[in-house]
Order: structure tokens, then sequence, then C-alpha cells
């Protein structure tokens, strides 16, 4: 069935992160080849592909970051796969899919055709193949059963053909349809014709200080990296101590581990986990992993977890073909904490280093949690 070019795909999130990687050439001198790629690569840099030094903005409003900025959005989807468009399922394509809708001017300057627009086109795609499918096979039996007609031979013969080009389609075709102005429509039309950008990116405080801390790619309201760290902890527990098992701190260990292994971490909430773990991104295929984050407790008498809900997790899990992975991250003493980050406070020292040092005192290990079939693995 029909799947976007890989190549356009490739193309468009060819980048893994938002941030600009120099490669370095080994300069032989007996090779006289490695001095050109020296010096391409010094021509490249200074004059073509400069890197980009600038710094997102991020708006930190009662609890939500959100990004407001157009570019910034699709800069931070298509290199990393970051947020989720408020009014989109998640890439924000609000803006996109309205203007297609309603036909408006900003469609004579974009050729780019929305994913939930080309998730559409796919569905209704399926549905008429299978439906000429089953009228196929129905024919087939009466072939064979010797109740079939001349004109049905015909039918038959011409779905035949139609099914080996709707398999070998490698396009979404998404027709033009009526536009059909509803009388909402007229507050998101500017008196130019344009369409207001009502859309804004909404940011997990684990993604907003992965960005800041890891990759230095965004500035929060002008908050320094400790400011950032202690309002995302304060999301998690109001409470004005930073304690060493904040909620925010264990999930973002789990979360910066993972990317750090090169895997595209995202929400896992509609599976009832923490986290979704996919090899490159929601275009290029469906999460392999479900990701539930769990502090060792092993100092304490009783579990904290609710066993019989993580059964109903992993069926869950199971039935939508993914992997269920139970992620355990031991934390540090509390006296270690206080020791980096408390006495850290007054002193003049660099917080990315303080933060690498603190953060580093967590350990994570992976579980993966399969549930027993009787029937299946019985002698």
């Amino acid at each position: 069935m029909g799947k976007k070019n890989s190549r356009l795909l490739n193309k468009i999130y060819q980048k893994p992160l938002p941030i600009d990687i120099a490669v370095k050439y080994a300069v032989v001198l007996s090779n006289p080849i490695s001095w050109m790629g020296y010096i391409w690569n010094l021509l490249r840099v200074s004059f073509l592909d400069r890197p980009d030094v600038s710094k997102i903005e991020v708006i930190y409003d009662h609890g939500v970051f959100r990004i407001v900025d157009n570019d910034s959005m699709i800069k931070l989807w298509r290199r990393g796969f970051f947020g989720k468009g408020v009014l989109s399922r998640s890439e924000p394509t609000w803006h996109a899919r309205t203007v297609t809708r309603l036909n408006a001017v900003d469609a004579a300057k974009s050729n780019n055709i929305a994913m939930e627009d080309i998730t559409k086109s796919r569905r209704l795609e399926r549905i008429e193949f299978k439906r000429q499918r089953q009228r196929l096979q129905d024919l087939q039996l009466k072939q064979r059963k010797g109740l079939i007609s001349e004109a049905e031979v015909s039918e038959m013969t011409t779905l035949d053909e139609r099914l080996i080009e709707f398999r070998k389609k490698d396009f979404v075709n998404v027709e033009e349809v009526e536009v059909n102005i509803r009388d909402e429509d007229a507050d998101i039309i500017d008196d130019n014709g344009f369409v207001v950008q009502l859309e804004y990116m909404q940011l997990q405080a684990v993604e907003v200080f992965f960005l800041q801390f890891a990759l230095n790619k965004i500035n929060v309201d002008g908050m320094s990296l400790r400011q950032l760290f202690v309002e995302c902890c304060q999301q998690y527990d109001s409470s004005a101590a930073i304690k060493v098992n904040n909620k925010f701190i264990i999930n973002y260990v789990v979360y910066h581990y993972f990317r750090s292994k090169g895997w595209c971490v995202r929400s896992g909430i509609k599976f009832g986990t923490d986290y979704l773990l996919y090899k490159r991104g929601p275009p290029f295929s469906h999460a392999e992993f479900c990701v539930s984050v769990m502090q060792d407790d092993y100092q304490q008498d009783t579990s904290p977890y609710d066993w019989f809900q993580i059964c109903a997790q992993a069926r869950v899990i199971g039935s939508v073909k993914k992997n269920f992975v139970q992620v355990y991250v031991e934390a540090p003493s509390s006296a270690e904490f206080d020791e980096i980050f408390t006495a850290a406070g007054g002193a003049n020292i660099d917080e990315g280093l303080m933060f690498k040092q603190l953060l580093g005192k967590y350990r994570v290990s992976e579980v993966l949690y399969k549930r027993w079939n009787p029937s299946r693995t019985r002698d």
C-alpha cells in the first residue's frame, strides 16, 4: 500500500537533533587528496553551512512550556521530534491543515501535505483496497464452484489488475475537496486572507531540561539552568526542598539515558506508560518499546507499585505489538545529593558540570517484562 517516499522523509528528517556537528577531516602530509577534503570542509563550514548558534525562545506560563514561533516549532519537530502541537496529534500541522482546508492565500506558498491528511488518505486507500480484494476473493470462489458469468470474469480480471497497481503505488494522493467555510472560520482569517496561527508547541519538562542542559539550544524566559531545574522539580513536588527521589529527576535520568543511546523518546501516556521509544521517529515506523519508569525500592519493606496495574499495562502493550520495558533507577543517598546540589548553590561553579556530576550519581537498569502464556509454552 502507499507509503511516503522514504527518500523524501530522509531529506526532511536528516538531522536527529537540533544541533550542527562539525566533521573533522584528518590531513595526511603524504596524501594530497586529504588536503582537498580538509580545504573543502573548511570552506563549507565557513561560508556554506555555518553552524546555527541561535537559541529557541521558550515561554514558561503557569507550568506550561510553550513555543509560539512557527520556524522554531518546525525545527524542533524535524530535528529530534520534540514537543507536541496542542491542536494536532503530534506534529504541529494545524495551520497547514487549515490553510489547505480553507484554500486560503497561504496555500499558494506551501506545497507540503500535513501528516494528518496523509494518514487519512492512507486509511481511505486501505479501506478501498480491502473492499476490492474481498470482491475479488468472492468472484474467485464462484469461479471454483463453476457459477461465474462472463461479465464477472471480466470484472475479476479488472480487479486483479487494479489490486496489482495498489500494491505498487509508492505515493499518497490527497485529492482536493470542495471548500466548506464555517461560521467560526471567519475569526481565523485576517483582512488579507491569511490564516492566523493559533497553535503552539508544548514541551514536556524533561524535553525542556534536555534541550537546555544537554544541547544548550533553548532559552526559557532568561532562566539559568539551576532555576529551570528547580521549576521542573516543583511541577512534580511543590515542596521547597528538592529531594533526591523527585519524580522529575527520576524521569529525566531515564529520558536522557535513552536519548544518549540514540533513541527517539516520546510520551507514552496513551499506552499507560511514561515513554515510547522509536528507532528514528513517528514518520518512519511505530514505536517498538513502551517504557515504565520505576524507582529502585530495595530499601523499602513494601513496594509502592500495584502489580495488578502493571499486568494490565502489559496486556494493553502486548495487544498493540510492543515490548514492555521496566526501567529501574537507583538514586544516590540524600547526603551525596545535598553535597553536590545544595553545597554548590552559593559556589561559583559551572552549572552544567554540577548537573553532570549530580545526574551521574543515578544508575539505570532495564528489565524486559513479558507475560507468560501457558498455552503457548507448554511442552
